[in-house]
């Protein structure tokens, strides 16, 4: 793998990895506010901050059904992820220290 190929995975971990943060530390408190919203409030929806939600049902009795994302396994991922990062990290490392010989690999 040369280096923009490892540059570009190593942004896009970067990236996913932010994603994934910003899921842990996320409120459900604008899922709140969504709930008591009337019709004519609904030009606020688009300032809510819904990215953890999975799933909304209103149902026709009125009630309010909200699942989210299970941070437990937002974590999981997380924790994946870096241990994978650090494993690159060590590779990156000994690659460094063993170059290849006659231009081969290895």
């Amino acid at each position: 793998m040369d280096t923009q190929e490892k540059s570009a995975r190593q942004k896009a971990r970067q990236e996913l990895v932010g994603q994934l943060r910003k899921l842990v530390k996320w409120k459900n408190n604008d899922v709140v506010k969504l709930a008591f919203l009337e019709g004519e409030e609904a030009e606020q929806v688009d300032g809510l901050d819904l990215s953890g939600v999975v799933e909304l049902r209103r149902n026709a009795n009125g009630t309010f059904e909200a699942k989210f994302v299970d941070k437990v396994r937002v974590l999981a991922m997380l924790r994946e992820l870096m241990d994978e990062g650090r494993d690159g990290a060590l590779e990156d490392f000994l690659d460094g220290l063993c170059p290849p010989r006659d231009g081969g690999e290895g």
